[in-house]
């Protein structure tokens, strides 16, 4: 109505269903007819494709769909390509590195073999561990050595030192078989000890030569005694990481297997008094780990497990299995606690023992840092195995 009174016709005029003419009013304006065109373009019904054309534009969506596909598998086949060459070439990698330091490795060990003989003042020599006792922490060894220039008159003595640099006093050698020097030694237990020979000729000179170093003696005094706790790639947030305690959160405590060293006598072990597992920050004791109990063999829960405990468990393990559940191991876990970590800092799970006659072995079970890239504690390369707990805070 709002048109026919603007264009001053009638309704029906507007909508085509009348045949009579536009009242007089005069032609309609140039804006008019532009109104009209517009209002009726609006409503006027859109031209449909025919069946034909709908037909292909469907096939070329398809197509186009197909085509891209058909590029994304390229891509990830170039893209499996690609990191499947990446891999084979850090494989190739590795191999020419280890090739590598296999080489370097002979080629230094023939080198300091040639330095050795050339540096040598004996023409043979051989040393022998005899026994090792636990109760007086004592390792007894004998040795032998012929010196290169022998002269007539002159006299041996055999020597021990450990890591820490102390030193046995020496033994005065007896010359058997000709030129031929021999005696008989004993030396603290310790984790490191070098055996060595000194010549002492009539003019006062004096010449020495190390013979064999023995590593890991003292450890090997003691049970084989492992704890396992997962402290790889635990995330580390505002300085600190969390220890929690739940059911996947835990630690176990067994026998290690390569507890007994291929190549080396076995050596008396002496039985344990107490047993505990700890973790440490640079060796500073940060809690002890909880044993959990199991039924048969550990009522409930503590924190030190006694000697005759772990005869318990490793009795199991002997039986294959045998006895309480079938436990080869026993659990632990730590209280549930927020601790700092720092660049620089090591954490360390750590079994520590104490055996019948008051000797005191810390095994750890491997060295943790932060990885400040990751932020988490990442595996730190390095030798563990030193039980001397020299060094450790333990309480």
């Amino acid at each position: 109505m709002a048109l026919s009174r603007l264009f001053g016709v009638s309704v029906g005029w507007l909508l085509g269903v009348e045949e009579e003419a536009a009242p007089s009013g005069g032609e309609l304006t140039a804006e008019q007819l532009a109104l009209v065109e517009e209002i009726a373009a609006r409503y006027a019904p859109k031209p449909r494709l025919s069946g034909h054309r709908r037909t292909v534009v469907k096939l070329s969506a398809v197509t186009a769909a197909v085509c891209l596909c058909l590029v994304l598998w390229g891509f990830y086949r170039r893209l499996e390509d690609l990191t499947r060459n990446d891999s084979q070439l850090q494989a190739a990698i590795n191999r020419v590195e280890g090739g590598v330091n296999i080489q370097i490795n002979e080629v230094s060990s023939r080198v300091e073999e040639l330095l050795r003989q050339q540096n040598a003042v004996t023409a043979d020599y051989g040393t022998t561990l005899v026994d090792a006792d636990p109760s007086v922490s004592q390792a007894f060894f004998q040795a032998y050595a012929v010196p290169k220039q022998y002269v007539e008159g002159m006299t041996a003595e055999f020597y021990t030192r450990n890591g820490g640099g102390y030193q046995d006093p020496a033994v005065r050698a007896e010359r058997k078989e000709g030129q031929r020097f021999t005696a008989d030694l004993r030396c603290g237990l310790a984790e490191d000890i070098v055996v060595s020979v000194a010549f002492l000729y009539p003019d006062g000179t004096r010449q020495t030569q190390v013979l064999d170093r023995y590593e890991g003696l003292y450890g090997r005094t003691f049970p084989a005694v492992r704890a396992d706790y997962g402290l790889g790639y635990r995330p580390v947030e505002n300085g600190t990481f969390v220890l929690v305690m739940t059911e996947g959160e835990c630690g176990f405590l067994d026998r290690d297997p390569s507890g007994t060293q291929p190549g080396h006598p076995a050596l008396p072990q002496a039985e344990l008094e107490s047993l505990r597992v700890g973790l440490f920050k640079n060796k500073k004791l940060v809690d002890w780990a909880v044993f959990i109990a199991e039924p048969g063999l550990l009522e409930e829960e503590t924190t030190v497990l006694t000697g005759e405990q772990w005869k318990a468990l490793d009795k199991l393990r002997q039986n294959d299995g045998g006895g309480a559940k079938g436990c080869q191991w026993l659990n632990f876990h730590f209280a549930p606690q927020e601790v700092p970590a720092e660049a620089g800092d090591v954490f360390q799970v750590a079994a520590v023992m104490e055996d019948v006659y008051g000797r005191t072995a810390v095994r750890s079970g491997g060295a943790f840092g932060l990885d400040e890239g990751w932020k988490e504690l990442t595996n730190l390369d390095g030798d563990t195995s030193n039980t001397d707990p020299e060094g450790w805070v333990l309480e």
